[in-house]
């Protein structure tokens, strides 16, 4: 019987009934008439109404109950009647999704071989609803399938998949008693991120000779989500150097070896030469979402490369890592005519044996002079290359750089490293005398804080007038002070953000109490240990800033080495000594340092580098984090000077101004400082 014949056969039985009755009072009014009794007239029985037979039970639910999704994918629910004992006739339903924000419906497919004439379906335009009407030909017993909904992913989140049943019959058209409808639910989560390479922490020998292999390796981190596989390159710029070749292989742990065989798809060697600023070497490199690995190309041989500094770096296809690699000549097999070159003060006579004279004292702030001398130059100097470097920064740097004997600025070139640190110089003198020593360049160094340093002579090449390579046989550089009287007092104006009284102490006074100079009179890497100083103010008690001691002072007091130079159990306690002259180390922290690890680089602590257990110790040392700072959002100083400048921390080419930069946008994750 179908939903829409029920109402007409409700009224045929009511006529029946009312049929019957009429019959029985029309009987007892004939009865009346006949007579009563067994003698005197007829009998008529009694009409009695049928109970009628109860609506057959079911339910019906979605199914699945839930389902999760990325945003654009799909998730289909079928419309299943539970217990369809009369089989599954004409039926109405609606199906809806509470957040059409989060999901919508796309598509329904009606099941049971639904005839055309009766089927319909009608989806709403924002996808929230859809109507279905149905009146399947072919609905197995028991449970069944009547439709099927598609519901699609659009943002991430939450949302309840509704439905409604209006109606429902059997195949007889007899209407169910339906006791329970059941929806479901779906959950969008967001796409995740296509992998991207990032390269860190370059690791090369600074100082390499042509031919001669030499070894490189760096951090690969994928801070996408999906694993994929991509090429790692090192490359070297060439400049005009004729070609280089990489023996090395690579294996499949992430380090090249130099047995001359590829294993497998990796390579990161090449039988060809290389022109300038060509690839190396390679290595296919596969990480999943969020992994980190070390990436060794061992054996890289540069061959007939000049002398010099060049660049050279890895990268991936998302970003590269880049540094300076020095490369020396080769020892010559048919050495020329023998010279000695030496650093000295200018005005020392540069012809005597053993000069008297070294060094020179200078205040700080103030200039002096060094003059590059090369001693019996029979044949004279025709080309030069050299590079003289200050030891140490903190007490000098060079400021200026004369060449000397007729050398034009077209056949000059200067390259001054990290504000000073050093001087490469490459010269073609014009006139020079041919006899005793030649004065080829002259160099103004500054002095900085009081203390001395060396001066560092290097030379890369040196020729006479005909182009014959000079045999250099002993190389001599030279030592400058710094000396101050200064005993005390207020500090400077200037940059070094002179405090008024009652306010912190300023970088001008912390810079005067341990070095003897201003602020601003600092090199590129005291200046970066001054503002660290600076920025974690207030100090506790009445502690004098000439007692805060660097991590390098420590290391040096403690172990005769810079921080640099420590193993992992050293650097731990230097780190911890250096923390607690700012106030007491943490005793029952939030974050442990296994947990500031693996946030930060996916390992335990006690599986960190040398390197990365100084970061994870400085950073667990600051606790307790400011209110919104998770562990995970902690940069070092490396890796915010990466992301800013694609370079680390102490690369040479990072200036004065770009350390107090980075020292303050990672003090400022603590709380400290000012960006």
């Amino acid at each position: 019987m179908s939903i829409g014949s029920l109402s007409a056969t409700l009224n045929a039985k009511s006529v029946v009934v009312l049929a019957a009755i009429a019959v029985v009072g029309i009987g007892g009014i004939g009865g009346a008439v006949a007579g009563v009794g067994p003698t005197g007239g007829f009998d008529v029985p009694f009409a009695q109404q049928q109970e009628p037979t109860p609506a057959p039970e079911t339910a019906v639910h979605l199914g699945p109950s839930d389902a999760t999704v990325r945003v654009g994918e799909t998730a289909t629910y079928d419309v299943v009647v539970a217990n369809a004992s009369g089989g599954v006739g004409d039926h109405v339903t609606v199906v809806s999704v509470d957040d059409p924000s989060v999901a919508s419906i796309t598509d329904v497919t009606l099941r049971g071989n639904q005839s055309d004439e009766a089927a319909g379906v009608s989806i709403a335009p924002d996808g929230s609803s859809a109507n279905l009407t149905a009146a399947p030909t072919d609905a197995a017993d028991g449970e069944s399938v009547v439709a099927t909904v598609t519901v699609g992913g659009d943002a991430p989140g939450t949302s309840d998949v509704g439905l409604r049943v209006d109606g429902l019959d059997t195949d007889a058209g007899d209407s169910y008693n339906v006791t329970d409808v059941g929806g479901a639910a779906i959950a969008v989560e967001p796409n995740p991120d296509p992998a991207e390479f990032r390269v860190s922490r370059l690791n090369a020998s600074h100082n390499v000779t042509q031919r001669e292999p030499f070894n490189v390796s760096v951090s690969v981190t994928n801070d996408g989500d999906l694993e994929a596989t991509q090429t790692v390159r090192y490359e070297l710029d060439l400049a005009d150097s004729e070609a280089v070749v990489g023996n090395g292989t690579a294996t499949g742990n992430g380090t090249a070896t130099g047995n001359g065989t590829a294993a497998g798809d990796e390579t990161v060697y090449s039988d060809e030469p290389f022109e300038a600023d060509r690839v190396v070497a390679t290595r296919e490199v596969t990480l999943a979402g969020h992994d980190r690995e070390t990436v060794t190309f061992s054996g890289v041989n540069v061959t007939d490369v000049d002398p010099g500094s060049h660049r050279h770096g890895v990268s991936t296809e998302n970003d590269s890592v880049t540094g300076v690699v020095d490369v020396e000549a080769a020892a010559r097999s048919d050495p020329g005519p023998e010279t000695a070159v030496r650093l000295l003060p200018s005005g020392v006579p540069v012809d005597a044996d053993e000069p008297e004279v070294t060094g020179e004292t200078v205040d700080p702030g103030e200039t002096t002079t060094y003059d590059v001398v090369v001693a019996n130059a029979s044949g004279g100097v025709g080309a030069y290359e050299f590079t003289v470097d200050v030891e140490d920064v903190t007490y000098a740097t060079v400021g200026d750089v004369t060449a000397r004997g007729g050398a034009s600025d077209a056949t000059t070139e200067v390259v001054f490293v990290e504000d000073g640190a050093a001087a490469n110089v490459t010269a073609v003198p014009a006139d020079t005398d041919d006899n005793g020593s030649v004065i080829v360049a002259t160099l103004a160094i500054e002095g900085h804080a009081v203390g001395t340093t060396d001066l560092g002579l290097r030379v890369d090449a040196l020729a006479n007038e005909n182009g014959t390579r000079y045999n250099v046989t002993t190389v001599t550089g030279a030592t400058i002070t710094s000396e101050s009287d200064y005993s005390g007092g207020s500090a400077s104006t200037g940059d070094g953000d002179a405090s008024d009284d009652g306010g912190p102490t300023s970088r001008d006074e912390i810079s005067r109490a341990k070095y003897g100079v201003a602020f601003e009179g600092l090199g590129s890497k005291t200046v970066g240990e001054v503002q660290a100083i600076y920025n974690r103010q207030p100090f506790p008690g009445d502690a004098d800033p000439a007692e805060v001691d660097t991590r390098d002072e420590i290391s040096d007091a403690r172990y005769n080495a810079s921080f640099s130079e420590l193993d992992r159990d050293a650097a731990i306690e230097v780190q911890n000594a250096y923390d607690a002259q700012f106030g007491s180390l943490p005793s029952d922290p939030a974050h442990s340092r296994d947990d500031i690890s693996r946030t930060m680089y996916d390992v335990d602590f006690a599986d960190l580098s040398i390197e990365t257990t100084g970061e994870v110790q400085a950073v667990y040392n600051r606790q307790p984090f400011p209110d919104d700072v998770a562990p995970g959002e902690i940069r070092t100083r490396d890796e915010i000077t990466q992301d800013r400048y694609g370079v680390e921390f102490d690369y040479e080419d990072i200036s004065r101004q770009t350390k107090i930069e980075i020292q303050n946008a990672y003090d400022a994750q603590f709380g400290d400082g000012d960006e």
